[in-house]
């Protein structure tokens, strides 16, 4: 990904306006040198107050966009099941023989509530079965939009079946990913974020519920009042809001107990609603932490003020760099992890098939250029149907993660297995020779065949079979030579499995 400074400043123009004000004003107090005890004193709980909303801002828009990837990552993973489910359901002609498809697809390794879907049948569209669906669905796509965050149609001989990835469950992943966020950022003093979600605008007892919060974790879950009151008297929960429902945010202070401490002191306060989960993002500072960033200014007697503003102008300045560079590394950070995770099979932790197009493809342009062709391995289990028959489908997904385990074990780090489709696997071996293919193999298939396999109170033993090929200057893509390690993994199990062919 790149980044520019334009859009650097794009995303930022609140904080560059805020400390473009900041200097200015810094440059009239060298000038004037008059009361500059209280300015400093002003200009630092501004600076703070546009610190904090932006911070806030920032955050919001950083969630947003993990909420987005999630998304993607779940419509990829809806899809995948999607084309399982169509498959299997085409001859399904029974409620019975499609709720056994269902079980074997829809596994104990997905978490719980990840999965809802509903078998609608007849002119009357009759729900025969279904799993976490509200009982006031209406059967429209307006209504699957509401209770799913991806979801498809599968037609099958007994009526139609909708099924999806829940809306609570990327609820419940979201809010792992945003506590994990809060509990991991680190800034100066005593500043933070922390949630309330509101479950009533209209306030009074019980109008929220402390969602996530760092200081401390233990007061997570605590229900919270609009008549609560802080050490002086006032109500900051109804000042805030108040100010929630009027502009969507708010800017106050109050009195909070210090961390680690038993001490209250007065805080100032931006929160701000994040609508579709009914969130108030809240991030803020204490008053005398703000005052220390000027202790010395206020200790001057006399004197000019000039050599006191300056540093001070400095600090801030780069303060404003250090927060521009964190938040670029962020945004890089974040896309690569969701990227991650969006390129590996979430069962065998091997490459997923759409990275392992793109990895062909690419392969092939540069063998275009070059004309040196990695070794491509075409591989499946044998009898995997009967394995999954005989050990139960979780068996057999616990087989091909452990295979994947052992390929690792005996690969270089630059090669690359990807999982085509069931039990069939890919693989792309840069750099290595026609020669030396077939002692690679040899040593693949013996160790496959001799591990055993421990799941739960089970022994299980499995072979496998496979195929090698390399780009020829006639083809046209990637797709001929992967015919032609097919076709030789084919020949390898028509010599009766267990072994293999260089094409």
């Amino acid at each position: 990904m790149r980044y520019n400074g334009c859009i650097v400043i794009r995303k930022n123009y609140l904080v560059l306006l805020s400390f473009f004000i900041l200097n200015i004003f810094l440059a009239l107090f060298i000038v004037q040198e008059k009361n500059y005890v209280e300015y400093a004193k002003e200009i630092a709980v501004q600076f703070k107050a546009n610190f904090l909303k932006d911070s806030v801002t920032n955050f919001i828009n950083e969630f947003e966009r993990n909420k987005d990837d999630s998304i993607e990552i779940f419509d990829f993973t809806v899809s995948e099941r999607q084309n399982a489910l169509a498959e299997a359901m085409q001859n399904a002609w029974s409620v019975h023989a499609i709720q056994h498809i269902l079980d074997r697809i829809f596994t104990s390794q997905d978490p719980r509530g990840m999965w809802g879907y509903a078998l609608v049948t007849g002119l009357d569209e009759k729900i025969e079965m279904s799993l976490n669906m509200p009982e006031n669905w209406d059967r429209s796509s307006r209504s699957l939009d509401s209770i799913f965050c991806a979801w498809r149609e599968v037609e099958n001989p007994v009526g139609r079946f909708y099924f999806g990835i829940t809306q609570e469950h990327l609820y419940k992943t979201m809010v792992s990913i945003v506590s994990s966020k809060i509990y991991n950022s680190e800034f100066v003093e005593e500043t933070y974020y922390w949630i309330n979600e509101v479950k009533d605008y209209k306030g009074g007892k019980n109008y929220a519920v402390r969602l996530i919060h760092p200081n401390p974790r233990s007061s997570e879950g605590m229900m919270l009042s609009t008549d609560m009151q802080d050490a002086i008297g006032d109500r900051p929960y109804e000042r805030e809001l108040e100010g929630i429902n009027k502009d969507g945010e708010a800017l106050s202070s109050y009195y909070f107990k210090k961390k680690d401490s038993d001490n209250f002191a007065r805080k100032i306060t931006y929160a701000k609603l994040y609508k579709p989960y009914n969130w108030i993002v809240c991030m803020g500072s204490y008053y005398d932490d703000i005052y220390d960033s000027i202790e010395t200014i206020k200790k001057v007697k006399g004197g000019s003020l000039t050599k006191f503003i300056i540093p001070f102008a400095i600090l801030l300045d780069l303060a404003f760099v250090f927060m521009l560079v964190s938040y670029v590394y962020r945004e890089r950070k974040s896309k690569t992890a969701a990227q991650k995770q969006l390129n590996r099979d979430h069962l065998t932790d091997a490459s997923s098939k759409e990275f392992g197009e793109k990895e062909l493809k690419r392969k092939f342009a540069i063998y275009k250029t070059t004309k040196e062709s990695p070794a491509i391995m075409v591989m499946d289990l044998d009898n995997f149907k009967t394995l999954n028959d005989t050990y139960g489908h979780e068996s057999g997904d616990f087989v091909l993660a452990q295979i994947v385990s052992l390929f690792y074990d005996l690969s270089r780090s630059s090669d690359i297995i990807i999982r085509w489709d069931g039990d069939k696997f890919i693989g792309i071996f840069q750099g290595m020779q026609k020669k030396v293919c077939w002692n690679y193999a040899q040593k693949l298939l013996e160790s496959i065949s001799q591990k055993k396999i421990q799941y739960k109170d089970k022994t299980i033993s499995t072979t496998a079979s496979m195929g090698f090929s390399f780009f020829q200057p006639n083809d046209k893509s990637h797709e001929q030579a992967l015919e032609r390690a097919e076709k030789a993994l084919n020949e390898a199990k028509a010599a009766g499995k267990n072994r293999a062919r260089v094409d």
